[in-house]
């Protein structure tokens, strides 16, 4: 089977991720300076224009005179130049006329675009008068030297780039180490379960594991609970087996080589009752609390357990009732639930005079489960005393004092709830609730 690392997994996405942002950071910012670059040399083309269109005012008629200004600028700024007054044409040194001349001949003033086999240029057109002579200006500069500048700067953004994007993985890979270390705290935790060193796990997670250390707690206190019950059903069948036993023993050690029809009845009486107490008691050994993905189809086993016990009883009347539907399913484990039902039918078989009656329904809080029986019921103060171990009210009727008290500890294991009140059919009525 194929085990995905959830550390490799996260990493495999989170780095590759972080490299296309950080690439579509960069060419976002090449883009970003190269439009800066382009505007910020049309603004200062555009303002040496102006410079140059003054310049041609102040010495126009001596175009010689302006030429020679404007040269003289041309070494400051670095930057070509080229106009037409009326119909005649005046260059920069070092320009290229063949490409400068077409832009003279047009007079739409703004940015162009100027291209030779030597270079590549930018410039500003604008267009004036000089006493009454149309003139057309055209200030350029070479683009290479600008862009060789831009370039170094996006190479150097590409380099920080690049360290920064070994840096973003590194504390990527920290960060998804720190987010899963609770992962192997847990596990190390687990160790220490087997081990014997701990026994919860500790709740103190981040938000997203709470949810499974609860859980997990939570079968471990079942677990617990079943471990208890068990001890606690071996010393009950310990009590249980203890006189029977002895009685038989002490009648079995006698001097006596005959025995007499008396004794072999009274060994025999208990000899069933200790045959029927191992049974009951081995049984019960089995009832340990809710189990993981168990439900129960509780109306198909409340009719089961109905009927049983009804042979068990019969002179007496046992009827049962249900909101539910035949194959409704409910999260209890079949034995715990078994369990409950056949001690409360029992007990009310003993009790009752004639009738006992079961129901199962749903509510908004769990299921619900009432047993009622018409006996001679029970006061209010001895209730709470009937569902502690090895309290029996009446010696005369056989038992152990058990089923009530088993009976409560299941229905604990489940967090539900176990009432006893008085029935309205006059005897004892137990409800019982199984939460959601």
């Amino acid at each position: 089977m194929f085990r995905r690392s959830i550390r490799l997994g996260l990493l495999a996405w989170l780095m590759p991720l972080s490299f296309f942002v950080m690439l579509a950071v960069w060419l976002g910012h090449g883009v970003l300076l190269e439009q800066l670059s382009r505007d910020l040399r049309q603004e200062k083309l555009a303002q040496e224009s102006i410079q140059l269109q003054n310049l041609l005012t102040q010495s126009y008629p001596d175009i010689a005179r302006a030429v020679k200004d404007v040269e003289q600028l041309e070494l400051i700024f670095q930057h070509a130049f080229a106009f037409k007054v009326g119909q005649q044409p005046f260059f920069s040194a070092g320009i290229d006329k063949d490409v400068m001349t077409p832009l003279l001949s047009e007079k739409t003033p703004g940015v162009v675009y100027m291209k030779s086999r030597q270079q590549s240029l930018i410039g500003y057109r604008r267009t004036f008068l000089i006493d009454g002579q149309p003139v057309v200006l055209v200030v350029a500069e070479t683009q290479i030297p600008k862009l060789a500048g831009w370039e170094r700067v996006h190479v150097s953004i590409a380099v920080l780039s690049v360290l920064l994007l070994i840096v973003l993985c590194g504390l990527i890979f920290l960060a998804v180490h720190l987010a899963l270390s609770p992962v192997s705290r847990v596990r190390n935790e687990l160790a220490d379960l087997h081990s014997g060193r701990r026994t919860r796990l500790h709740d103190a997670v981040p938000q997203e594991f709470s949810g499974l250390v609860t859980e997990f707690n939570r079968l471990l206190e079942i677990l617990d609970a079943r471990l208890e019950r068990s001890r606690r059903t071996t010393a009950n069948l310990s009590h249980s087996v203890k006189t029977p036993l002895a009685s038989v023993l002490a009648i079995l050690e006698t001097d006596s080589s005959h025995i007499s029809g008396d004794d072999r009845i009274y060994m025999a009486t208990q000899l069933k009752s200790l045959h029927k107490t191992l049974d009951s008691q081995m049984r019960r050994g089995d009832v340990s609390g809710p189990q993981v993905s168990r439900s129960t189809q509780v109306v198909v086993l409340a009719q089961d357990l109905l009927d049983l016990v009804s042979r068990m009883f019969p002179q007496k009347q046992f009827r049962f009732s249900s909101t539910l539907d035949v194959q409704f399913r409910w999260p209890v484990d079949e034995q715990d639930f078994s369990e409950v039902i056949g001690n409360l039918l029992e007990n009310a078989g003993k009790w009752s005079l004639s009738v006992v009656d079961l129901r199962l329904s749903e509510s908004a809080e769990g299921l619900t489960l009432e047993v009622n029986d018409d006996g001679p019921g029970i006061q209010e103060d001895d209730r709470k005393r009937l569902l502690e171990r090895w309290v029996r009210l009446d010696e005369q009727v056989d038992g152990y004092g058990l089923g009530l008290s088993i009976v409560k500890e299941i229905v604990d294991g489940y967090g539900g709830q176990i009432e006893l009140l008085e029935s309205s059919l006059g005897g004892l009525q137990v409800d019982i609730l199984f939460p959601r």
